[in-house]
């Protein structure tokens, strides 16, 4: 249990310091629509969330403020299998491996705000909804 717990705890950590750096790259993002130059980074991932539909933003949007796909397809109404093909469809758009990856991109883009609600998404749903 010592074990578990300890694990447990380093995940947190681990949790901790991504949101930290994720953050860290939002003010970096403001600073360069302020007037700062844009890196090749940012760039690219804006490129490529440029290929996203509407949906797969409002998807991508979800799975950013910590919805699983059966919340996220309750949210908007569709099946889960839907929701997992957007995700793929997703990571294969933007070159992610998982929606990590993709969330960190759409952050990077200016798509996906960790301190702005986005408003275009339906809320995430109640336990008892």
């Amino acid at each position: 249990m010592h074990k578990a717990l300890g694990e447990a705890q380093l995940a947190l950590e681990a949790q901790e310091r991504l949101i930290e750096e994720l953050r860290a790259d939002t003010g970096a993002r403001r600073e360069a629509a302020a007037g700062a130059p844009v890196s090749e980074e940012a760039l690219a991932a804006r490129e490529a969330l440029a290929l996203l539909t509407a949906r797969e933003r409002q998807i991508l949007v979800l799975i950013s403020q910590g919805n699983s796909n059966r919340r996220v397809a309750k949210a908007l109404g569709i099946s889960e299998k839907t929701v997992k093909n957007h995700l793929s469809a997703i990571f294969l758009k933007v070159g992610a491996s998982d929606r990590t990856q993709a969330v960190v991109m759409g952050i990077r883009s200016g798509i996906v705000s960790i301190d702005e609600p986005f408003n275009d998404a339906s809320p995430p749903m109640s336990a008892g909804e």
